[in-house]
């Protein structure tokens, strides 16, 4: 199958894709909104990665298009013309997200990457917004202090 745009065109349209305030980000804030979370910055830059969210207590999400990082689940098909340049890069997008959510881990953040068709697709959007709240919950304020999950109380506690 060959490209169905020219190459001036394909140039022109590859030029035109956003990295910031796309809609697939906009629906993000919206769910995170909508959790009725609060603490939480856009398009942070001076964090490394300049993670699409970014908490107060050091928890970052990263939303990855599915084809410019290689999601396994949507296996996107790649252009025909300059189907070398498209491996490399995409295989270089995923080798930077993998070392950024190491600096990040040694840095003490707990990362969170989201596809975008787990954003895109309604019906997945629950999963996400449970590991969001799941990950926000590992942070337990009791008496005015945090402690981690594994040193709060449970409920199996006090039975």
């Amino acid at each position: 199958m060959s490209d169905n745009l020219r190459p001036e065109d394909r140039r022109r349209t590859m030029q035109a894709v956003k990295g910031k305030n796309t809609s697939l980000e906009r629906t993000l804030f919206s769910m995170l909104v909508g959790m009725g979370l609060k603490g939480w910055k856009k398009n942070v830059g001076d964090v490394p990665g300049k993670p699409d969210v970014v908490f107060d207590r050091r928890l970052v999400i990263f939303v990855d298009g599915c084809f410019w990082h290689g999601c396994p689940t949507c296996r996107r098909k790649l252009p025909v013309t300059n189907r070398e340049y498209w491996e490399r890069k995409i295989s270089r997008n995923v080798q930077s997200a993998r070392k950024v959510d190491k600096t990040l881990a040694e840095m003490g953040w707990k990362v969170i990457r989201v596809w975008e068709h787990e954003v895109m697709d309604k019906r997945k959007r629950g999963a996400v917004r449970r590991r969001i709240r799941f990950a926000k919950k590992e942070d337990i304020r009791q008496d005015g202090g945090w402690i981690s999950k594994d040193r709060a109380r449970t409920p199996e506690d006090t039975e």
